[in-house]
């Protein structure tokens, strides 16, 4: 990315949005290791005070599509990824996003979180999640075809860099193939089900250029309050193009089936308050 030195709408917490999202669910198991280069941006993952903050224990991974209609920034699409839980000393065994992409300059600082948009967009969006959450968020390009809002579609991320033509993630919804019926679903109910219903994030190694790709110093514990009042469960095909049937990755994560059952939320609201500092 080139430097940009212009100044980030800075959008500090809480934050109240409206989206459209896909949340796709595995299991995956300490003993395959965490293969670094799916699990970090190459920016994080040159990183060790960032990949080595924490024990990588396995567990519930998550892969997350949004499309963020109303945000303090502006709307974008999201992909975000949650490989499992991460034992923290003094604090136990805990969620963390350790991947995330945007399409707007703006979020990466106030979340370090894409829709496509106009390019000023684009641009505004990136930089809002590292500062408030550290949420290591970069830019991404998204593809999408089809509707996001009604499966079947498929949806492809690429390198900013415009000259870069292979994919780096490929999913694709589809429904049941029968009737499901829709439901109300609230965040308020993960944690008696065995869901993360906070993160621990460490603190995230600064990038060029510094007023997007913001460094922080403290690890914070975040909470988000979800709640759609029409959710349905689809399929997620992680099928990687070019990748034939039992070749390494062809699935994209390491070890897990291609069809992933997920949760389509309608209509969704997402709050992000201020997150807890914590020692560590």
């Amino acid at each position: 990315m080139a430097a940009d030195s212009s100044p980030i709408k800075k959008a500090p917490p809480p934050w109240t949005c409206r989206y459209t999202g896909y949340i796709g669910s595995f299991f995956v198991s300490p003993s395959t290791g965490l293969p670094r280069d799916l699990a970090y941006d190459p920016h994080e993952a040159s990183s060790d005070r960032f990949t080595e903050a924490g024990t990588w224990k396995g567990g519930l991974a998550m892969i997350q599509l949004l499309r963020y209609t109303k945000t303090p920034v502006g709307s974008y699409d999201e992909m975000v990824l949650i490989p499992g839980n991460f034992d923290v000393p003094g604090h136990g065994s805990h969620s963390r996003v350790t991947r995330i992409y945007v399409s707007q300059r703006d979020t990466t600082y106030n979340g370090m979180t894409s829709l496509r948009f106009s390019r000023l967009m684009i641009a505004r969006l990136m930089a809002t999640g590292r500062k408030n959450w550290n949420i290591p968020k970069h830019i991404a390009r998204f593809k999408f075809t089809g509707d996001f809002s009604t499966p079947p579609f498929t949806v492809q991320l690429f390198p900013e860099d415009p000259t870069i033509e292979t994919p780096f993630f490929t999913a694709s919804l589809q429904p049941l193939g029968f009737w499901t019926p829709s439901f109300p679903f609230s965040s308020r109910i993960t944690k008696w089900i065995g869901l993360p219903d906070s993160f621990l994030q460490p603190p995230l190694p600064e990038g060029e250029p510094k007023n997007l790709i913001c460094g922080t110093d403290k690890w914070f514990n975040c909470q988000g309050m979800i709640y759609s009042p029409k959710t349905k469960v689809v399929w997620m095909d992680l099928k990687q193009p070019g990748k034939k049937s039992g070749e390494a990755r062809e699935n994209w994560w390491p070890g897990i089936r291609r069809w992933q059952l997920a949760i389509w939320l309608q209509d969704a609201q997402l709050y992000l308050g201020d997150p807890e500092v914590l020692k560590v």
